[in-house]
């Protein structure tokens, strides 16, 4: 089975491209003619030829891997569920929780836009009338007052 679903745009790109450089090599192109009429690397020509299936190539930095996310993410989406769907919101959530997340908003905002938009959320006004903000940190001297 393809770790890439029909209609993802990374694995149709690739399959379209794969068809073309077999299509190709099968007329009796070279490799490097190939890599010129494409404008590919002749290198990338190479893995399309050596792969008898597309399938073959979705691998590396496509797969999912492992994320300073990841301890995060039942967390946001939590609180997606209970309405909060500002990404910079959340990210300000996570701060103040002492996670000690070492990522910027840009990752917050990319999760929430590629797995978290479009997903149900509850129906009601905003904000919810019992709003849960886990503690801060405490620390010495520190004010109760969250930072904006």
């Amino acid at each position: 089975m393809s770790p890439w679903p029909t209609g993802h745009r990374f694995a149709e790109r690739t399959r379209a491209k794969h068809t073309t450089v077999h299509a190709l090599l099968a007329a009796g192109h070279s490799k490097r003619s190939i890599a010129r009429q494409l404008g590919m690397g002749f290198s990338t020509v190479l893995r399309f030829a050596h792969a008898a299936e597309p399938e073959q190539l979705f691998t590396g930095q496509w797969q999912s891997r492992p994320t300073k996310l990841d301890a995060l993410k039942p967390y946001l989406d939590e609180r997606w569920q209970e309405g909060c769907t500002n990404a910079w919101r959340l990210w300000e959530e996570i701060k103040e929780q002492g996670y000690g997340y070492p990522d910027g908003y840009s990752s917050v905002r990319a999760y929430v836009s590629r797995n978290l938009r479009g997903k149900p959320q509850p129906v009601g006004p905003w904000p919810p009338s019992a709003i849960r903000h886990p503690p801060a940190p405490s620390s010495a001297g520190s004010s109760p007052v969250p930072k904006r």
